[in-house]
């Protein structure tokens, strides 16, 4: 066991340099990492955690109250590692270079990478071991969140207790450090068979709220914007309120609405939309309702903050769709696009609403 005047390798130095880097590079870690699993608003990296609990764990080799067998067996595992870079024999002898050892192969423990590889495991286990004995050292986190540093805490052998006031994070501690360790692989297996019975069902439920089309494709989502009318003299077009004209964004597949402005004699301006495939991000149109106000894409009228709350509140939010009598829209909430997947096509695919997705 280490003693109460020892100090811990993290009171005197710290590699926050690399594990740093290795933190931000986190978040394009995809297979495999956590955050897969469930996106928390404040999950800690992994990278800084496994690393700080590590520095945490471990005795300062140069403190003067450092036990003599915690250096000898710290060398024993750090020079009997598989892989270990061959400058480490001689550096080692010294009190000074086994605490730089040590350190370096907590910044090296902190990439992902290495963070299930079978000799890194092996090796961090076995340093806690040395300092703490065959007792496993207990790491509470009663406010665990997303669950990393008692992950971390799990991957260097050590006993484990977390909460979290939220149940949602409650969940995500079970299955993370209780179901998935629990039962493995099995469970994946488990979760897509139950997936799979639960979309079959919804499918049944929603047929007739997302009926297939005729050439095979399955409706899966009805993209809506609420609407005002602009109160600029000889203008009233109908403004659909939307912040974004993009209806995908990712780098080898854009699509968004091109808006167009029809003028039919003796009635307002109509905006009309249509699907295409932008080149250049200056081609989509940056939005019509920005802080509450709504510029009109007609005649570029403004219309304030309260004049959209009081049309909306008129239309007891505006979320419906108005229907004149002979069942034609003439108000509320407009459809801008229907999201479709094709049958044999990966991807989705977007167009334009008919009169048949309003009947639906």
């Amino acid at each position: 066991m280490i003693p109460r005047e020892c100090k811990r390798l993290a009171e005197v130095d710290f590699p926050i340099a690399e594990v740093s880097r290795h933190a931000v590079g986190e978040p394009r870690s995809r297979k495999g990492h956590p955050h897969t699993l469930h996106l928390w608003w404040a999950r800690r990296p992994l990278a800084s955690s496994r690393a700080i609990l590590m520095a945490l764990l471990l005795p300062d080799p140069c403190d003067p109250h450092c036990p003599t067998a915690f250096r000898k067996e710290a060398r024993r595992i750090l020079l009997g590692m598989g892989g270990r870079p061959s400058g480490w024999t001689d550096e080692i002898k010294a009190d000074e270079g086994l605490r730089r050892i040590i350190l370096k192969f907590i910044a090296d423990f902190a990439n992902w990478d290495h963070s299930a590889k079978q000799p890194w495991l092996d090796t961090a286990r076995a340093l806690v071991r040395a300092a703490h004995g065959d007792e496993a050292p207990l790491v509470a986190d009663p406010f665990a969140g997303g669950g990393s540093i008692p992950l971390e805490a799990l991957r260097l052998g050590c006993e484990t207790f977390a909460s979290d006031l939220n149940p949602v994070a409650c969940l995500i501690l079970k299955v993370m450090l209780d179901d998935i360790p629990r039962h493995g692989p099995g469970l994946a297996e488990e979760l897509r068979r139950a997936g799979e019975i639960v979309g079959q069902k919804i499918r049944h439920e929603l047929t007739d709220l997302y009926p297939p089309e005729p050439n095979g494709a399955m409706p899966i989502a009805y993209l809506w914007a609420r609407t005002v009318r602009c109160e600029s003299p000889n203008c009233g077009a109908e403004i659909p309120l939307m912040q974004s004209f993009w209806l995908c964004n990712k780098p080898k597949r854009k699509r968004a609405l091109r808006l167009s402005v029809e003028r039919p004699a003796g009635a307002p301006p109509e905006v009309a939309f249509e699907v295409f495939e932008p080149e250049a991000a200056n081609e989509v149109h940056p939005g019509t309702v920005s802080r509450a106000k709504a510029t009109c894409p007609c005649c570029r009228a403004v219309l304030p903050p309260g004049r959209v709350r009081s049309q909306l509140a008129a239309e007891r939010g505006g979320a419906d769709v108005i229907f004149d009598e002979n069942g034609d829209r003439r108000g509320g909430a407009r459809m801008t696009a229907v999201v479709t997947l094709r049958p044999g096509e990966r991807g989705r695919h977007y167009r334009l609403p008919t009169d048949n997705d309003y009947a639906t």
